[in-house]
């Protein structure tokens, strides 16, 4: 069964979830050492908020041994499409094209980023 976030996501639930997606189904220590943060969390508070995430219904638990292993139960797309479409109405008054036009000013955007999203475009035209 497919669920969905009843909230807004954390930004520790949206970083274990994008290790998730990444890595597939993981132990708490191994989404830990993925975890790429500055103050990296501990092993505690990551066991506890997966925890809270299999008790919303976020993420599947099965046990392996004495470790547990989780997976999402949320897609990405779906995820990240409303996460985007929150950003879009709160910091860029519901408009689309004021978040590409800031993105295009990003001057971190990158060469290869910029030939990607050109070919997007085009392929998006056609």
């Amino acid at each position: 069964m497919r669920r969905r976030a009843d909230r807004k996501l954390g930004d520790l639930e949206l970083l274990i979830l994008n290790v998730l997606w990444e890595r597939g189904p993981s132990t708490v220590r191994e989404v830990l050492e993925q975890l790429d943060v500055e103050p990296r969390p501990t092993y505690m508070t990551v066991l506890i908020m997966m925890r809270h995430m299999h008790e919303k219904g976020y993420l599947d638990r099965d046990e392996r041994g004495r470790a547990h292993v989780y997976r999402t139960r949320l897609q990405e797309r779906s995820v990240k499409r409303g996460l985007l479409r929150d950003l879009v109405s709160s910091a860029f008054r519901g408009s689309p094209e004021a978040l590409v036009v800031r993105l295009l000013d990003d001057p971190g955007l990158s060469d290869k980023e910029l030939s990607r999203i050109r070919k997007l475009i085009a392929k998006r035209k056609k």
